[in-house]
């Protein structure tokens, strides 16, 4: 119900609020992040059950690759809604230059989609954090997960699933930038990204039921 509720809040946006696709799209992407941070936190939450303390390399280069992942992609989606130039120094002092800047340049997105939207998407995160948080206490700590998985299985899983929505927000910002954001485009973005959600969680939960069944064999 809190993947659902979450995912109805940009579709509510949408055909009563007036949400623009860039409000949207920021949301969809700033969801990344959030996917993200609690993946994270599952797999320390291993390490800690575990006292493997080898596995925080793996979680320190899920850090670096998700995070390069999801900065490179953030950048593209700015460029694509033509939003103008980035400005690391807007928010960071010193240079940035190399590696540091890909990084830089993500967080630079990711505040100043919240510069240029200030309390309404500050709201929609809420909720996204929100429905997270109530999966991971359902389905992480409440079902047994945080016993049952392997620190290689979390640092792998969030990919499936951001994978084919970066395909489909950007594909989607391409779009809009063509068609001049119709009101039925992003009803189509908002419901691609409700199917996707909602066939992640299904599958999710057939593969932990079926390691169940072979757990009572």
């Amino acid at each position: 119900m809190a993947l659902i509720a979450a995912n109805l809040i940009p579709l509510a946006g949408v055909l009563f609020y007036q949400w623009d696709a860039t409000l949207v799209l920021a949301l969809f992407w700033v969801e990344n992040l959030i996917i993200g941070a609690f993946n994270l936190v599952k797999m320390l939450s291993r390490v800690a059950i575990t006292k493997k303390l080898g596995d925080l390399f793996q979680c320190g280069f899920f850090v670096l690759h998700y995070g390069l992942f999801c900065s490179v992609h953030g950048t593209i989606l700015w460029d694509i809604l033509d939003l103008g130039k980035l400005d690391p120094s807007l928010y960071f002092s010193g240079a940035n230059d190399g590696f540091s800047a890909i990084f830089t340049e993500g967080v630079t997105v990711l505040l100043s989609f919240v510069d240029m939207f200030g309390a309404v998407i500050l709201m929609g995160i809420a909720a996204l954090v929100l429905s997270h948080l109530v999966s991971f206490i359902e389905n992480f700590i409440l079902k047994g997960d945080l016993f049952k998985q392997k620190i290689n299985s979390l640092m792998g899983k969030p990919y499936s699933r951001i994978m084919i929505m970066h395909v489909g927000l950007i594909l989607g910002a391409f779009l809009l930038q063509k068609l001049g954001s119709p009101i039925w485009l992003l009803i189509v973005i908002v419901l691609f990204k409700i199917v996707v959600d909602l066939g992640q969680h299904i599958r999710r939960r057939d593969k932990s039921d079926q390691a169940e069944m072979v757990k009572d064999l």
